[in-house]
Formats: C-alpha cells, sequence, structure tokens
C-alpha cells in the first residue's frame, strides 16, 4: 500500500501498556476490554503531511475503517497531531496511527517529560506552562511543516512559556 503511495515509510508495532489500559477501563467504567480499540495497532511515519494523507485514503480504500480520527485538522488540546485510523483485521479492532517525522518527535518528547515528570501530559495533566508550552511549540512545528513562516507572536509566546516551564523541566517544584 504504501509503495504504491510512493511513500518513504517508517513502521513500528504498537501496543498500549497495561497500566494505560488500566487507567482508560477506570475512566470509562462502562467500557469492555474486548471493546477498547486501540490496545494494539501499527504506527506508521512519514515524510509530510501530503504522505500522511495520501496512505490515509489508501489504508481506507482497503479496509473501510471503523473510525478515523483527524488530530492534524483538529489537534488536541495538548497540540498532538496526526491521523488514527481503526480498521477491522481478523475480527479485530486494530488502530493505525500516522504521523510525520516532526509530529513523531513531538510525541516521543510529550511521553518521554511525562515520565520524567511522572504525569500523563498527554491527558492534560502536569504543570500548566509545560502544558501550554508544549501546545505552543505543537502549532509552531505544524506551520513548519505547512512551510509557513512561524510569525513574532507566536515565537514570542514560545519563548515566554519557556522561561514559565523550565523551573518544572528542571527539576523544580511540581
Amino acid at each position: 500500500m504504501v509503495t504504491t503511495e510512493q511513500c518513504d515509510i517508517e513502521m513500528t508495532q504498537r501496543l498500549k501498556r497495561a497500566p494505560t489500559i488500566i487507567d482508560n477501563l477506570r475512566r470509562e467504567p462502562t467500557m469492555a476490554l474486548s471493546s477498547m480499540q486501540d490496545i494494539g495497532g501499527c504506527r506508521a511515519v512519514l515524510n509530510s503531511v501530503d504522505e500522511v494523507w495520501r496512505v490515509q485514503r489508501r489504508l481506507s480504500r482497503n479496509r473501510p475503517p471503523v473510525r478515523v480520527t483527524d488530530y492534524i485538522t483538529a489537534p488536541r488540546s495538548s497540540g498532538y497531531r496526526g491521523v488514527h485510523v481503526v480498521v477491522q483485521y481478523d475480527d479485530r479492532n486494530i488502530e493505525v496511527q500516522l504521523r510525520t517525522r516532526m509530529m513523531h518527535e513531538w510525541a516521543i518528547t510529550v511521553e518521554a517529560l511525562s515520565g520524567r515528570l511522572a504525569t500523563d501530559i498527554k491527558g492534560g495533566t502536569g504543570p500548566a506552562p509545560v502544558l501550554a508550552l508544549l501546545e505552543a511549540i505543537s502549532q509552531a512545528m505544524a506551520l513548519e511543516e505547512e512551510d509557513a513562516v512561524v510569525g513574532p507572536d507566536l515565537q514570542g509566546t514560545i519563548e515566554s512559556l519557556r522561561a514559565e516551564a523550565v523551573p518544572f523541566l528542571s527539576g523544580g517544584p511540581r
């Protein structure tokens, strides 16, 4: 599929960790483990947003999706961007995450910071200055991916948020 779309891709399997599964079940007590749609899946890291859309269209033609969630057009409040496509495979729902390299780098950074700060930044918890900084950085990265200029207002916002976040990022108050 990816070859026919002429995309250079990095593919990995993605399994949800047990603590995350337990947390999801606590947050959604009526959800059955068997209906959780993103326990297993894969992640495709592509070179551009255009490649993400091309692969998403091809995937949707090959396997009609159970659900498509577009976090590129409408990013999460955390700043997370990507496209998640849930498809049926051997009677199981499998989530395929499509991201650009830049989106992937941002997500890896957020996961590392979540571990370091012992909080779920991706889920919206953690020090407010860190959350705001990551969301602003995501906005700047999205502009850069569109070959747009990151304007002085956003640059200034990032610098001021960075100054506010430094105490938390350098092991200071939580």
